[in-house]
């Protein structure tokens, strides 16, 4: 259990890490330029939103089978 808290604690802080670089890159850039980021934050948010749309899906057709199955 404790390798788990780890390994996510350890994602988690490397995301949020990174966030931060990109944000004081937008900040610290010359007027005028474009930033330089290291994630496209758009595409990320949108691939999240999709993952979890699709596990919704999957929980709900789960659920359904276990409430035919134990009928």
């Amino acid at each position: 259990m404790s390798y788990l808290t780890g390994f996510l604690t350890g994602v988690l802080l490397t995301v949020f890490v990174v966030f931060l670089v990109d944000n004081f890159a937008v900040a610290n850039a010359p007027s005028g330029t474009e930033p330089q980021k290291i994630v496209n934050w758009d595409v990320a948010v949108q691939k999240l939103r999709s993952s979890i749309t699709t596990v919704q899906e999957e929980v709900r057709e789960v659920r359904e089978d276990v409430h035919e199955a134990t009928r």
